[in-house]
């Protein structure tokens, strides 16, 4: 079930607010939406609200390494399903067809859901950016025990022509995240994933826990994401 919220007009793009399925989210438009009726665009959608996953993506568009993309960030309620957001949104905007097309990133929690999303649902997304990815879960599990690297060693096989990026710092609760993510990378080139090719793991030198950090390492992200 899709809310309304309004909408406004800032400069050259359109912003509007709406709820799906008990999350409001925010979707930011190019102007060419409004005015170009079969043109139909990439879509980034942002998980966690602190990215400043907009600012990102124009800057990007502006080096000529982004298309202009319809971004769509949560901003409140808990996101269990990212494949119902997509659902919402491509039923309320033009977004291309094709996985290829259509991003997802998330920090923390967030990324261990966008990483599932692109897992489970190839057909639907195509990429994603996961920012300091708590592999540790709610219950702070040691890497031997983490659910989400053990659903991973259980897989049969990984979807193919994705891609994926990780990172994780170097302070704080990031630091400790190294032994996960080397885990992680020794089970996805055990499933036949090459480094740089479908996924990437950075450590962030005096990146840190926190929106400010995170914020820091989304463009490096989408860059590569990219792949220019």
């Amino acid at each position: 079930m899709i809310g309304e919220f309004g909408s406004a007009c800032y400069g050259s793009e359109m912003t509007e607010r709406f709820e799906i399925d008990g999350v409001k989210v925010r979707a930011e438009l190019p102007e060419a939406h409004a005015t170009e009726g079969e043109r139909r665009y990439p879509l980034l959608l942002a998980l966690t609200h602190s990215l400043n996953a907009k600012k990102w993506a124009e800057g990007l568009h502006t080096e000529g390494i982004l298309p202009e993309m319809i971004i769509v960030t949560a901003e409140g309620g808990e996101v269990s399903s990212p494949a119902k957001l997509l659902h919402g949104i491509t039923a309320r905007y033009r977004v291309l067809e094709s996985p290829a097309a259509r991003w997802i990133c998330g920090a923390g929690h967030d990324a261990v859901t966008a990483l599932r999303a692109v897992l489970d649902h190839p057909g639907l997304f195509g990429a994603a950016a996961c920012l300091s990815t708590s592999f540790e879960g709610s219950d702070g599990a040691p890497p031997i025990h983490s659910p989400m690297l053990r659903d991973l060693e259980g897989r049969q096989s990984l979807p193919e022509g994705i891609r994926i990026h990780f990172d994780y710092g170097t302070v704080g609760l990031d630091e400790c995240y190294e032994p996960y993510h080397r885990d992680l990378g020794a089970i996805l080139r055990s499933k036949g994933w090459k480094d740089d090719r479908e996924f990437r793991i950075t450590r962030a030198q005096g990146g840190s826990h926190d929106p400010a950090s995170w914020r820091n390492r989304l463009g490096p992200a989408l860059h590569w994401l990219a792949g220019r």
